[in-house]
């Protein structure tokens, strides 16, 4: 499963400073993030360059564990970011190299009623 974590300023972020003047929770940070990609859990991620928050896309059996891992970032744990974790449906998904259609998903085959005039 996909899930997608968006993350935000916490109570310790510093105002006016960027994502990367954040001091060493954010070193230790970016080391846990890349210790989830180079396992192959985290598969996109990264800040927003118009705002103060970020990304992070996490390949997880479910999304408790995404949570799990989130709770474990240490710039998470030291108040500096704050996070939200959504499941994620995907329609377009290059790197699985899939695509489907969301209509045809939520189709149900029409049923005609019975023409008792019709001949078999």
């Amino acid at each position: 499963m996909r899930v997608v974590v968006l993350l935000g300023p916490g109570d310790n972020w510093i105002p006016g400073q960027t994502v990367y003047e954040q001091g060493p929770p954010i070193v230790e940070h970016l080391e846990a993030m890349r210790g989830l990609y180079n396992a192959g859990t985290l598969l996109l991620g990264g800040p927003f360059i118009d705002s103060q928050a970020g990304i992070a896309v996490l390949e997880v059996p479910d999304a408790a564990e995404g949570t799990r891992l989130m709770e474990l970032d240490p710039a998470v744990q030291a108040g500096v970011f704050t996070f939200e974790v959504h499941r994620l449906r995907t329609y377009f998904d290059a790197l699985a190299g899939s695509t489907r259609n969301p209509a045809q998903e939520n189709r149900v085959p029409r049923v005609e009623p019975a023409n008792p005039n019709a001949r078999c």
